[in-house]
């Protein structure tokens, strides 16, 4: 890199601009998958850039960062393309999918396997405003660290065709949906564990 020698060091206040622009740059030639959610490999070129790019902000050559920075978005494209060219790679470079619940049970060895706790789970599943794990059908870690799941077909929400579906047939049959009252909706399992532990205190105005 010695013709990087003989190009000029900028000011501090240009030297940090420049970095800044360069990684915008870069980031944009190596694609929006790098701005996703990221697998392992992708993730450690991603820091990489970064570590590299941020050291010219100590005084060190802006040019040989950027340089550096170059080559790291070259690796991403050859390691995106690679899995393009070779889909076989993909296991061996991201993993493969970890099954965590299966017909509404957890897989404890799966979890050992990803390093996961039961909680850190459900903690995903009620994000996804899951609130019982019988309910679902499957649970997957992705290569990428998230977790997707599929809901039994009988606990799965009604879309609005299945809904308008069966407003036809009750039409049909001479029989018009009238307003019922609900019972009190009792509070899913997990969501119940979580409110539990968490010794929350219901809020109660006070009368003044």
């Amino acid at each position: 890199m010695g013709f990087l020698d003989d190009l000029p060091t900028l000011p501090y206040i240009f030297k940090a601009l420049l970095i800044f622009l360069a990684a915008i740059m870069l980031l944009r030639i190596a694609g929006k998958r790098s701005l996703a959610e990221t697998t392992v490999s992708e993730a450690v070129l991603r820091i990489s850039i970064g570590a590299v790019l941020i050291q010219p902000l100590a005084l060190r050559n802006e040019w040989e960062a950027i340089y550096a920075g170059t080559l790291l978005i070259i690796g991403i494209v050859l390691l995106a393309k690679i899995q393009i060219w070779i889909p076989k790679s993909r296991k061996f470079i991201n993993g493969v999918p970890s099954v965590l619940i299966n017909d509404g049970q957890m897989k404890l060895e799966e979890l050992k396997k990803a390093r996961l706790t039961t909680d850190e789970l459900q903690s995903s599943l009620r994000l996804k405003n899951i609130g019982n794990v019988e309910d679902v059908e499957l649970a997957v870690l992705e290569s990428n660290g998230k977790i997707s799941t599929t809901l039994k077909p009988n606990k799965a929400p009604a879309t609005k065709e299945d809904i308008q579906k069966i407003l036809d047939i009750l039409a049909q049959n001479g029989i018009r949906p009238s307003s019922q009252n609900q019972s009190e909706a009792k509070t899913p399992p997990l969501f119940q564990e979580a409110y539990d532990e968490g010794d929350i205190v219901d809020y109660k105005p006070q009368i003044h």
